[in-house]
Order: structure tokens, then sequence, then C-alpha cells
């Protein structure tokens, strides 16, 4: 674990601390931290208390410029007669010659000079200190002035009476004593003699002016109102220099160790900690490198630089944040980006606005649905009105015989008057087919043209299909309106991905967070993809997991548990498999047992209580997918839960009972056939029956005897189609099973409105041809309609009918009822239009139109009001005579 950060300190570590070290210099030569030092340098000194020591210092305030001769060495002698360790001046005084200032020298009292007073005999110089920041503070006892070279007042002063050599070094001044730290008096007092022994002995005297207009304060560490004049200044430097504790500064090499130093913690900490806890470590040095300031000035005397120190900290730890990010950022987003393509290329279909071939998948949608022997794509450029071709399938962009591609001329025009698709009497492709009619379609959303569609159809096709045109339709408009929300997202996205737009929102680098947004977006649409399947499943299934927990219940076992009363949130798996299989919870325990062991799945007959019908619970454990299992998720054997599916079958059982019927109905036509022909050969035999009346007889058992053989046929063609799902949509069905289910399914719901179900029974057991898994659906969504216009205590009559015409057998079921009625326009708009049908169960019957019209049959109505409504459900019958068989 600690290699991966060291790795990455060897490879960037350098770089980074070099460019810090490079930045902080750069920054410290162009004076960036003379205001933080000098803050610093001032809160040291106010954050460190000391006692006070004894001052080694007296300040006397005299007027320069008002004094005489006599006063100033009178002064002087009265000074002399306590003993004071020196005596110093700041300036000359005025009024004294040369000779008596080269006596007082002699003598051993220090006079200063100003620098318009310097002179080689005295080097002795007294200067102003410095204000700005960068020698805030700072006393050089050591200075040159025109190419001399001259000792500051105050080093000369304290030299003398500390009988030490002069100070060489510049040096920062103590002021941690604290304001009224040196004692003050005025000259006058001198000269009235109002002095002690204990004020002046042993301790040096400095003369020098008062704050006045022409002497202003100056800037120290000290507060503002201490007032501090030129003479208090000297008086801090010079105690300074006696006590012996003067504050130096770090010279350039001392710093660029301190600055290794904080490079190697740096270095130290990153590989330890990384750059997790970067805020906190960063906040923790500030705070290190500030007290370790303070303790080297109180301790040392020493002033670090600590306001450079803290940056190059800072600076460290920011550029090491900022690369680790980055980092971990391209790690992140590699990933992401990854991860969002293994979604795109193995989880999801991909995204229809961000295809790079949105007309082939167009194209390979209506070929495969639409049963499309050819066909072609032409699309509208920009605002102009020609078209151009952009996919094929079956033949190629050469294959149009239009060659102008106006879409104001014909057949584009007449289609857009049309406002939908229309059959073309013209050749529009090449070369057609015989036995084909060619199509076209305009593609338009909201009164915007996008293109066209054209394409090539067979007779039989839309002969098997009356409402292809209606289906033609409803695609183009959905393709319209697909291409034109495909326009708005790629304008969306242009304007996104613009240079300027970006600018404007100050989004100059794609964020890895976008990647996460889009893979969190594939993710919950994956999601949302599975849990649509697991909802839609036509099985009841519920997951449990390994210890009994339910993890998800589909909305199909809601709707069966509900119905049912079963608490399925509250039974653990075995419970459920007891309950629904109707077996003891020990043998249920043990087929968990035996699942367990052998990863088996079972099948058990099975049952919901108080819910009619036949079912098989399926159940099967489920194991993890191989290779992916975590290390700090395991399970026994494997296992992750079990999967109960309770399977309706029925469907299947029903299906059994239209066999028996339909078989029954053979055999009876078969009994009927073969009861004929031995009557026939009875009679044939008779000796009193003429020759040609035996042979009459004999023709007719051969002809019996030759239909028996076809009804054979026949009817094992039609019994083989059981075994095939999707030839059931046309598989005879016994009306009077379909009557008997319809009445006993609508007899509870109908008795709960206070409605009843009346069927008249028919003298006769015929059959229809329709599609077994849609013929319940559509004989409800009629009775829906009845019953939702019923008044309270009418009732829904259903009667039966069947009849020929020509060589059809046609059957029709006729329903009525005694209800409101509507008037007979509004019926007849909602039965044939999508939008005028306002109710569920109205737009339930014009689909169940549209299902009657696939069948070859016919949904008709008639309604008044007050007198209710009247359906003829009419559908083609089935007969296993030959001259009234369907052709089918």
């Amino acid at each position: 674990m600690l290699l991966a950060p060291l790795n990455r300190w060897r490879l960037a570590g350098p770089w980074i601390a070099l460019i810090g070290l490079a930045t902080i210099w750069l920054a410290s030569a162009l004076g960036v931290f003379l205001l933080p030092d000098a803050w610093l340098h001032w809160q040291f000194h106010r954050l460190s208390p000391m006692e006070r020591p004894t001052p080694q210092v007296l300040l006397v305030e005299a007027d320069f410029e008002q004094r005489q001769q006599t006063e100033w060495l009178d002064l002087i002698d009265r000074l002399d007669q306590f003993g004071p360790a020196g005596i110093g001046f700041l300036r000359q005084p005025a009024g004294l010659s040369e000779t008596q200032l080269e006596r007082l020298r002699e003598t051993g009292v220090v006079i200063g000079q100003t620098a318009a007073q310097a002179n080689g005999e005295n080097p002795v110089l007294t200067l102003p200190p410095s204000q700005t920041l960068d020698s805030l503070g700072v006393h050089r006892p050591r200075a040159r002035d025109g190419g001399e070279s001259f000792i500051s007042t105050e080093s000369a002063v304290a030299s003398q009476a500390a009988d030490t050599a002069l100070a060489e070094d510049p040096f920062l001044i103590d002021f941690r004593p604290g304001m009224n730290y040196l004692p003050v008096i005025q000259a006058e007092r001198v000269l009235r003699g109002d002095l002690t022994r204990d004020l002046v002995s042993g301790r040096v005297v400095l003369v020098g002016r008062s704050i006045d207009p022409t002497n202003p304060p100056l800037l120290t560490p000290l507060p503002e109102e201490a007032n501090v004049s030129r003479l208090v200044y000297a008086g801090y430097t010079v105690d300074t220099l006696l006590r012996g504790q003067p504050l130096r500064t770090t010279n350039w090499w001392q710093n660029l160790l301190l600055s290794l130093a904080v490079v190697g913690v740096a270095a130290l900490l990153y590989f330890r900690l990384g750059v997790r806890r970067s805020l906190s470590i960063t906040l923790g040095g500030v705070i290190t490198l500030f007290m370790a300031g303070w303790l080297s000035l109180y301790f040392v005397g020493l002033v670090l630089p600590v306001a450079e120190l803290m940056a190059l900290h800072m600076l460290l730890w920011y550029l090491l944040s900022r690369r680790e990010q980055r980092l971990e950022s391209a790690m992140v987003n590699r990933l992401l980006r990854a991860t969002s393509s293994r979604i795109h290329d193995r989880l999801l279909p991909s995204d229809f606005n961000a295809s790079q071939d949105p007309w082939g998948q167009i194209l390979l949608l209506t070929t495969q649905i639409l049963n499309l022997d050819r066909a072609i794509l032409l699309e509208r450029q920009g605002s102009a009105k020609h078209l151009r071709e952009v996919k094929a399938y079956r033949c190629s962009l050469e294959d149009i015989d239009e060659r102008r591609r106006d879409f104001e001329r014909t057949p584009y025009a007449t289609a857009l008057e049309e406002g939908g698709p229309i059959l073309l009497t013209k050749t529009f492709l090449k070369n057609p087919e015989p036995g084909r009619r060619q199509f076209l379609a305009p593609l338009e959303f909201n009164g915007q043209l996008l293109g066209f569609l054209s394409g090539e159809v067979t007779e039989e096709t839309l002969d098997n299909n009356p409402l292809f045109l209606s289906l033609l339709e409803d695609f183009s408009d959905q393709i319209g309106e697909l291409l034109h929300q495909r326009q708005l997202w790629q304008a969306r996205q242009r304007s996104e991905s613009s240079h300027w737009r970006r600018l404007m929102r100050l989004d100059s680098v794609e964020s890895e967070y976008e990647s996460l947004s889009e893979v969190s977006q594939l993710f919950e649409r994956r999601l949302a993809l599975l849990e649509n399947v697991f909802n839609s499943l036509h099985t009841s299934t519920i997951l449990y997991d390994l210890f009994g927990q339910v993890m998800q219940v589909n909305r199909k076992m809601e709707e069966q548990v509900r119905r049912s009363g079963l608490s399925v949130f509250t039974m653990t798996a075995a419970d459920a498999i007891a309950t629904l299989g109707g077996m003891p919870l020990a043998v249920a325990r043990e087929h968990l047992q035996h699942m367990m062991l052998t990863n088996e799945s079972l099948t058990f007959a099975a049952s919901l209580p108080g819910v009619e019908g036949a079912f098989s619970l399926n159940v099967r454990p489920i194991q993890g997918a191989e290779g992916n299992a975590s290390a700090g998720v395991s399970t026994p054997f494997r296992i992750q839960g079990f999967l109960l599916e309770l399977v309706d079958v029925t469907h299947l059982v029903r299906l059994e009972r239209l066999k028996d019927e339909l078989g029954n109905k053979i055999s009876a036509e078969l009994r009927n056939q073969l009861e004929a022909a031995l009557l026939a050969a009875e009679l044939g035999r008779q000796e009193d029956v003429s020759a040609s009346d035996k042979a009459a007889f004999a023709e007719l058992v051969e002809r019996k005897l030759l239909q028996m053989s076809r009804i054979l046929t026949r009817s094992q063609g039609i019994l083989n189609a059981v075994q095939d799902i999707s030839r059931l949509a046309d598989f005879p069905v016994s009306i009077t099973v379909l009557a008997e289910d319809l009445a006993r399914r609508w007899q509870p719901p109908l008795a709960s409105r206070e409605l009843a179900i009346e069927l008249e029974r028919p003298p006769f057991n015929a059959f229809v041809r329709v599609d077994v898994t849609q013929i319940e659906n559509t004989l409800d969504a009629v009775v829906a309609v009845l019953a939702d216009d019923a008044s309270p205590g009418g009732q829904i009559r259903l009667s039966l009918e069947e009849r020929h015409e020509g060589a059809t057998l046609w059957t029709t079921f006729i329903f009525e009822n005694t209800g409101y009625g509507m008037p007979e326009e509004r019926l007849q708009a909602a039965m044939k239009d999508p939008a005028r049908a306002t109710t569920p169960a109205m737009h339930r019957l014009r689909q169940a139109g549209d299902q009657v019209t696939l069948w070859g049959g016919r949904l008709e109505a008639t309604t008044a009001i007050g007198q209710g409504i009247r359906f003829e459900l009419r559908l083609p019958g089935f007969s296993l005579d030959d001259e009234l068989a369907d052709p089918k």
C-alpha cells in the first residue's frame, strides 16, 4: 500500500519541489513577503511574553536648538556625578565648539552626527531608522556614506559602555520588553539636580529630542500609543546590545536549508499519508511553522522567514494535491469511459440521437416490422425543396426512377396532400418484381417535412394485413418525431460544445463528473430496463436471497398475491414453496437442501388460494456470475438466492379443452360419414336391389370413405398446429366454449355492478378460426363497453348465429344491453379514430376492431340514446366439409 505513493513521489516529487522553491524564491525577490514577514514579526513580539529585565538605558529628552553652551556642559557634569555606564548624544549639541566636542569625546561621551555633519574625524553617525517593510526594525551597526565607513551611535555607545568590540552584523531590535520600558526624563530635571543614583548609575544615558513636528513617531512592533521617538528607538537598540540578545534574521543558505527541510517533511508526510488529508496537514503545518517561529524568537532570538516557509508548505501541498487529483481524475475518467463503452457495447442498444447512422436504424426497424422487400429513404436538405437519397435496402440509390427529387412534384406532392402514405400507380423504384406494390410515405413532424420513405411490398402482405397503410402511417409519424427530437438533441450538443459558450461558463476543461453522470445515467437506464423486463414477465416471480428474505417481486406476482391474500414479504423461500406447492414445510426445506447441494431446478404443481386457474411452480438456485465474485462478499455454496416462478398454465389447460372440443367434432363428423357408408353398404347387399342401385350405393360408400380420409388428413394438420405456438393465430375454437367462458368470467364483476349477463345457447356447435391467445381479450373489450353503458339492473345478452354465404361459413356474436346509449356518430368515430377513443374501454374496443379485421372478420355497432348499444362480431367459421372448408 505504501509503494504507490512512494513511486508517485519518485516520479513527480522532485519536480514539484523545484517548482515550489522557484516560485517562493521569485515571490520573495519581488517583495511579496515583506508585508507578511513584518506582520509576523510584530505578532511574535506581541505573543512572546517575557519578564521585563532591568533597563540598561536612561533617556534624556532635550531641545538641542534652545540650550546654551553652559547648559550642555552642566548637563554632562551632573550626569557624570552619578556614575553612568556611558553618555551618548544622538546629535551634536548646539553652541559647542570643535574643541569642546573633542574634549567631551576624549572623556567618553559619544556624540553622533547627522549625515550632513559627517566627516572622517568623527566616524559616529546617527541616521533615521528605515521605515520600509524589508528593513523594519533592523539596525545596521555600520554604514557607508560618500565612500567612507561609519559606525552607528547606538553601537558606539553600547560598545564603550560594555567595553566590548563593535557589533558588525545587522540585527533586529528587541522590542519585547514592551512599551514604557525605558525610563525617560527631561533635560530640565537633570539641570535642576533632580536625580538619584539608582536612576543613573550603571546605565547608558542617551540624550536626544522628543517627538515634535520635525521628529514624528516611528513605526515599530510596539502599539501605536507608545509614540516611539528616535530617542526611544535608539534606547531599545542600545538596550538590546547591552543585554546581549539581539534578534537576528536568517541568511540565504539558512533559508535554503529550512526550505529543503519543509520539502523533506512534506515528502515524508506524502509518503506516509498521501494527499487525502491535505487540508488537515496544511493547517497543521501552518500552525507548526508559526509556533516554530515563536519558539525560535523566544529561545534563540532568531527570526525565521515564517511567511515564506508557510507559503512554500501550502504551495507544495497544493501542487501535490492538484497532481494527485489530476491523476485520480484521469484514472476515474478512463474507468468511467471504459465502463460507459462496455455498457454501450454489451448491455444497452446504441442511442439513436448519438448514432452515426440513424437512417440505417430506421430502415432496419421498418423493414423487419413491415415485411418490406425493398426500401429507400430520402432526406430533405435543410430548408430546400430537394431530396437526397441516404439509405437503401435490397436496392441501390440509383434504382429511383424519379430523377428530380423535388417534393413539390408528383408523387411527393400527392403524398403530402394525402397527409400520409400512398400506394403508387407508377413505378418509383426500377425493375419491380411481379406481384409487388410500391408505396411512398412522408416523414413529418409538427408541420416540418424531414424526408420520405419509399418501398416495395408484396400484394399478399397487403391482402393479409388490411391495416398495412394505417400501420405505415403510424410508423411515419413516429419516425418523423424521432428525427425531429434527434435534430433538437444535436442542436443542444453543438451549443454545449461551443468553445465560446464554454468560455462564458468558465468551463474550459471537461470534468470527470460529466463522465460519472453519463455512466450513472447508463446504469439507471440499464437498471430501469431490467426492472421493466422483470415486471413485464408473464410469470409471477419472487426473488429470495439465501437467507430467506424477499429481494424483489414483479408486478404479476404482486397482483396474484393481492388476489389470494398471501403475504409473501413475511414468508421465507421455504414457506412460499410449501404454501404454493401445497406440501409440508419440512418437505419444502428438503427440496431447498437438494437444490443447494446439486444446483438443480425443481418444478411442482401449484395453486393460489382464492385464484382460479392452473399453475406450476419453478424453483431454481441463483448463482453468482463467474469471475465477478467479490472477496468481501461470500455466500455458502456460492448461491446468491432462489428464484420462484409461478407459471400460469391455465392457457395450456384451456388449449387442451379446445383440442378435446375439436376432437369431439371430428369424431362426430367421422361417425356420421362412417354410419352413412355402412348404411349404403348394407343397402347394397340386399338381394332386391337392382344392379344400378348397387353401383350407386357402392359409389356412395366410396365417396364417404374418401370424405373420411380427407377429414382425417385435414384434422391431423389442424391438431399438429397445436405443437407450434406461432400457428395458433388460426386455430378452430368452439363458439360454445367461448360463450360459456365469457359468461363465467364476467358474472362476478357484473353482479357487483347490479348487472347480469344472459347467454342464449345455440342449438349447434360451430367453430371459428381466430387467434386463441387474443379472442378472449377481444370479447372482453366488447363486454366492457356494454357494461359501462348499461343502466343499473340491466342485462347484457349474447346470442350466436351461423349462416352460409356462398362457399364461406360465418359465425356472428350478437351483443346487446339495456343501457343509456349514445349518439351514433360518436360511437362510430371512437371505433375508427384513436383520437376520439376517450375512455380506456373505447380504446380497447378500437384495438379489438383492428384485431377482428386481421382475422378476416368485422365488428359493427349500432346505438341510439336511451336504447343501449348493439354489437355484431362476425368471424369466419370452420367446417370439415370440402365445400365449406376455409381455403386456408
